[in-house]
């Protein structure tokens, strides 16, 4: 059996993930649902729908901490499951009461982007009291890392065979109960993610020096551990390129050039990319879960250094290749890239449950996820720009080359310390046995 999968022998391991699978599944399917429902109800406004969720993961992030750290995980992440079940079924409501609208719609997103900085550092809180055994938790990482890149992958195919039966406004419905499923599963674990203190709420002083303890609190554990806390930035930081390469450029330049092979082409040729780019995602988060690296951090900067070359190959290929051969060598390109983002990943989530505990983790992870909003806000505001100026092709490339140069630097640094570590330990092991 690979490593990754070892995790599931244990019972609560299991109920946890099954859980863990029905919800990102659903949450996947509101994505595909509400965007959809947005066109038809709003047209251009749409982009609102997406836009905001980003807005609402800063504002909950940044001033969320001093209500969220007052709550033991556990109840936290079901409390979390049971809004957002709520949060999910307002536009339904709103369908059969007084007709849907994009006011429904935005509140529905909003609420289920607010609550996801609940219920995501509270479950990474969790795991190292989940699975104790340190050998094991990046295999965990890797588990449940890859219920989201499986989601992604497989969600657009589900949303398609429901379609088939099942009106569109009712894939809200489905993820409402997969929400419900979800915080069903956690309840019947619950103690076994409340060990290591996290059963005790934190302390947090009253008023404004309360509020100004929360807000900081993730900054200041980032800077009492700097090599994790770069590399935790870092990754928050690059998640605004990717999101521009991935989600807009890509389906810009299909769009422009309008790559064919055997039949398939629009939006199949979209499709195919993505899926590409998906099964790189999955195989990648299963080498990552399954191998311990020796050189932990110098190893994550290989993954961008894999992602951004398959981003700008990507890239280069719109721009060398003849027609015919075009889609394939996208996918190609796509495939290497999703195949780099889960050496970073669960490397770095499993260095952080290393590094801090408790009710810390939920802190710094909740941080992260702040400037990765904020980082994918401005992203999308300023890619319009570029689109404009330089094309999607070049800004293709641009995003390819950026993550790829912090990919090259970032191993090259890291490899450096890392080496230097390894002959002090080395030198001290040896003096210890001179006798």
């Amino acid at each position: 059996m690979l490593a990754i999968f070892r995790p599931l022998k244990d019972r609560a391991v299991q109920i946890v993930w099954s859980g863990l699978c029905t919800s990102t599944i659903g949450e996947d399917l509101f994505r595909v649902a509400s965007v959809w429902l947005a066109v038809e109800v709003a047209g251009n406004m749409a982009g609102l729908v997406t836009g905001v969720q980003y807005v609402a993961m800063l504002v909950a992030g940044l001033f969320g901490g001093v209500v969220f750290d007052r709550w033991r995980p556990d109840r936290a992440m079901i409390g979390s499951r049971v809004w957002s079940a709520a949060f999910a079924l307002l536009p339904v409501v709103g369908f059969y009461v007084s007709g849907l609208s994009i006011t429904l719609l935005i509140l529905s997103s909003v609420g289920l982007a607010a609550l996801r900085m609940v219920f995501s550092p509270a479950l990474q809180s969790t795991i190292p009291t989940l699975v104790p055994n340190r050998g094991e938790q990046q295999a965990i990482n890797g588990l449940f890392d890859a219920t989201y890149r499986i989601a992604r992958l497989v969600g657009p195919v589900v949303a398609a065979l429901l379609h088939l039966f099942l009106p569109v406004i009712h894939f809200l419905t489905a993820t409402a109960i997969g929400f419900i499923v979800s915080g069903y599963a956690l309840y019947v674990a619950r103690d076994r993610l409340t060990g290591g203190g996290l059963g005790d709420p934190v302390r947090v002083a009253p008023g404004w020096r309360g509020a100004w303890e929360a807000l900081t609190a993730g900054f200041k554990l980032m800077l009492r551990e700097k090599r994790i806390g770069t590399v935790l930035v870092t990754n928050a930081l690059l998640n605004g390129p990717w999101m521009v390469a991935l989600s807009l450029a890509i389906a810009l330049i299909i769009t422009e050039y309008r790559p064919t092979f055997m039949g398939f082409g629009d939006l199949a040729a979209y499709a195919l990319v993505m899926g590409a780019y998906g099964v790189g995602d999955v195989s990648g988060n299963i080498v990552a879960g399954s191998v311990r690296f020796g050189r932990p951090y110098s190893t994550m900067f290989l993954g961008y250094v894999a992602m951004g070359t398959g981003f700008s190959l990507l890239a280069i290929a719109v721009w060398a290749l003849p027609p015919e051969i075009l889609l394939p060598a996208m996918m190609a390109g796509a495939m290497l890239a999703g195949l780099g983002g889960p050496f970073f990943f669960v490397p770095m989530i499993t260095r952080m449950q290393t590094v801090f505990h408790g009710h810390d983790i939920a802190r710094v992870f909740r941080l992260r996820l702040v400037i990765m909003a904020g980082a994918m806000l401005v992203s999308s505001l300023i890619a319009t720009w570029f689109f404009d100026r330089l094309g999607s092709v070049a800004t293709q490339l641009g995003c390819g080359l950026v993550i790829l140069a912090v990919g090259i630097t970032g191993h090259i640094y890291y490899r450096r310390a890392e080496n230097r570590e390894a002959a002090g330990a080395a030198a001290s092991a040896q003096q210890r046995h001179v006798p």
